[in-house]
């Protein structure tokens, strides 16, 4: 049994408005560097196409250019940057050929994790997520929490798998896509809430399912879930292309 553990981070507030990067500490410096640098991409606030330079970010974050440049080394294995000789590394575009191509394994993949769940998800699990998303569905101007309850969701579906090949991929994906729906949803637009309470309506109707151990009824709501998320991310996506973010490839 394993855990698919992706936590937006808790920040405050820069003079821009923005969240502030974590400051890195002395214990365990290099994972610490290498997690801090990843939710940064994550959540934008380093973004699609924008250019890391190594003395920057030892400056942002208080430590020397080594571990800078071994984190990077390590995000460039999980496909988050390109590596620039002697300049540092490139955060990766979000294009609409990724969001097809990431959903498309996760309709493979996320079924047979949901028929498995049904089954062996404990029911403490289970209604505490229904809270949770009663709670999003009530408050739908809480962005944060939205998008970690569809998270919490997805790794409730993954927690009780006991492939670890099929968990690392789940792992990998869940990035990617956290990535990508942070970038492509987080500008407030009009429209925006009543998306909202449409997600978490299927999440809730998921977890209805899997309430009754229904394996079937669950794998099919997850996969239409899916099939819907794909259109609004890609719709999402061609809204920030049309308002100008030309880091977005469509």
């Amino acid at each position: 049994m394993y855990d698919i553990n992706i936590t937006l981070p808790e920040t405050c507030s820069n003079t821009r408005g923005e969240p502030a990067l974590k400051k890195v500490s002395p214990a365990s410096l290099r994972e610490q560097l290498y997690e801090s640098i990843m939710d940064a991409i994550l959540t934008n606030q380093y973004h699609p196409g924008e250019v890391l330079q190594i003395d920057k970010l030892a400056n942002d974050f208080g430590v020397s250019t080594t571990p800078v440049r071994e984190a990077l080394v390590r995000l460039e294995g999980t496909g988050l940057v390109k590596l620039m000789p002697n300049k540092g590394a490139q955060v990766t575009a979000v294009s609409s050929q990724d969001v097809s191509d990431i959903w498309e394994v996760r309709m493979i993949l996320e079924p047979y994790a949901a028929r498995l769940a049904a089954k062996t998800a404990h029911e403490y699990e289970m209604q505490a997520m229904r809270s949770r998303l009663q709670y999003v569905l009530n408050t739908p101007e809480d962005f944060s929490s939205y998008l970690q309850s569809d998270l919490e969701l997805h790794g409730l579906l993954a927690k009780h798998l006991t492939n670890r090949v099929l968990l690392d991929i789940l792992e990998k994906l869940g990035r990617h896509y956290t990535r990508i729906r942070y970038f492509a949803e987080s500008d407030p637009v009009a429209g925006r809430t009543d998306v909202i309470r449409q997600v978490t309506s299927e999440h809730l109707t998921i977890v209805e399912s899997l309430l009754t151990r229904n394996a079937d009824g669950t794998a099919s709501a997850v996969l239409e879930h899916l099939r819907n998320g794909e259109r609004r991310t890609l719709d999402a996506l061609a809204r920030r292309q049309q308002n100008g973010h030309l880091s977005l490839h469509i």
